[in-house]
């Protein structure tokens, strides 16, 4: 009597395994398309400033850019793994770099001039700001994140896609930014980009940079847009906080990030430690 046949068990193909190639693919589709559109003649510093240009320049490319992100990430089947950071945790302590730039978001709100543009202007300035805020944490903090962890271990996760955030911002120069503007925007959002980083690690979630990402887009965009008004010492004073914050949001994603790497180096070092035998062995003869 044979025994029954088996069926062989069906190769799951679906979700697409991570991988860094796939994680870097969105971004590189982004910054090609965003290159090839942009024009000196854009003046980047007026992106947002009026109701025409938060419509034109925001609101639909972000929306086009999301929607694009989004059917990839449904292809590939990565939203559970983007969205949410199920075993990755970071300390409390952490939490004070975000909650810090959240403050500092919300204390510069009082600085714009709410009078200057019309209740339309800000209420499209805001849905502006959340599409910018999903695309971009959705691309970077998702997508690139979790291709990055496919092969990287997690402090070259945090490095590489806090730093890539930053680079995208060069591509602004194409867009009419100055040189030496852009360096130094480059340079605070790969900072800023830490601290959502951190964000995500202690909430375990990829909505709450988001917010954060649209909350300080928000009033920095509306304060170029009306106007600074307020006390000069008052907005020194909120700037040199957030700065504050920012290193300590670096230094919080360090360590973060090499808590999570420590079991792989702790594995790798005893790696090449013999075995007691042979230790034994060598101290005898």
């Amino acid at each position: 009597m044979t025994a029954p046949e088996t069926t062989p068990a069906r190769r799951r193909r679906w979700p697409v395994r991570p991988s860094v190639l796939l994680g870097l693919a969105p971004l590189v589709a982004f910054a090609v398309v965003s290159a090839i559109h942009s024009r000196p003649s854009d003046d980047y510093a007026d992106v947002g400033t009026t109701i025409d240009s938060v419509v034109h320049r925001l609101i639909l490319p972000e929306t086009i850019a999301g929607a694009a992100l989004a059917v990839f990430v449904t292809a590939v089947g990565w939203w559970r793994i983007v969205l949410l950071d199920r075993h990755r945790g970071a300390p409390a302590w952490a939490a004070i770099a975000p909650v810090v730039v959240v403050v500092a978001a919300l204390a510069r709100l009082p600085f714009v001039d709410w009078h200057a543009r019309p209740l339309r202007y800000f209420l499209l300035l805001a849905v502006a700001v959340l599409l910018v805020g999903f695309f971009e944490e959705l691309l970077t903090r998702g997508v690139l994140l979790v291709g990055l962890r496919a092969r990287l271990p997690e402090f070259w996760v945090w490095l590489l896609s806090s730093a890539l955030f930053g680079l995208l911002h060069l591509l602004n120069i194409l867009a009419g930014a100055g040189v030496g503007p852009t360096i130094l925007q480059v340079l605070f959002a790969a900072s800023f980009g830490s601290v959502l980083y951190v964000a995500r690690r202690v909430t375990r979630s990829i909505a709450v940079p988001m917010l954060m990402h649209a909350l300080w887009d928000f009033g920095a965009i509306g304060v170029v847009a009306t106007g600074i008004g307020g006390n000069i010492a008052a907005i020194g004073i909120l700037g040199l906080l957030t700065i504050v914050a920012l290193v300590f949001g670096v230094v919080a994603a360090v360590f973060v990030a090499l808590h999570d790497d420590r079991p792989r180096r702790l594995a790798e070092r005893w790696r090449t430690v013999p075995p007691r035998e042979e230790f034994e062995a060598r101290s005898h003869a």
